[in-house]
């Protein structure tokens, strides 16, 4: 039973860095998010950690072991980080507004995000997909409001900033 832990978490835990790269990828290039939000993925870690420990037990190979620390020292530092995830959505994100388009098909929520006394409010529009696919498509910095105007289905005015879904726009700046 160790030996079926013992793999299994090591799967898991790759699988894991595999989305967490991935989200970091699509937050730097603003493309689709493909992974499952920040509080699903700190317990998919969690499991993996527990049950690489557990792992431990089967010593039948050296392999055996190197994939319990393998196991280990990866969960353990992407739990830290994706506590801080949800942390940092549950405590430095607040939702502003929600539009709809015309036709009901996409919908933009938009957060203000407030990282502490030492940073500005700064306003983001992020566009759910299927699933819990997400796309940020605004980001501006300093701002804490938002003017939202859909001029037809595919074509949206934030703040003065004109963006087009079809053809995959996106603001930062």
């Amino acid at each position: 039973m160790e030996r079926k832990y013992n793999l299994w978490s090591f799967i898991l835990c790759l699988l894991l860095l595999v989305l967490s790269l991935q989200s970091l990828y699509a937050s730097y290039y603003r493309t689709w998010q493909v992974a499952p939000p920040a509080l699903t993925l700190w317990l998919l870690t969690v499991i993996a950690f527990v049950t690489g420990i557990i792992g431990f037990k089967d010593k039948s190979s050296r392999r055996a072991r190197w994939r319990s620390w393998l196991t280990v020292l990866i969960g353990f530092p992407l739990s830290a980080i994706f506590l801080l995830g949800v942390a940092v959505n549950t405590f430095a994100r607040e939702p502003i507004e929600t539009a709809q388009s015309p036709d009901s098909k996409i919908i933009v929520d938009f957060y203000t995000l407030n990282g502490g006394a030492a940073t500005s409010i700064s306003v983001e529009g992020i566009v759910n997909g299927p699933l819990w696919f997400k796309k940020r498509i605004y980001y501006e910095d300093p701002m804490h409001k938002v003017d939202v105007e859909w001029e037809n289905n595919h074509i949206i005015i934030i703040n003065n900033h004109t963006l087009n879904l079809d053809k995959g726009e996106t603001f930062s700046n």
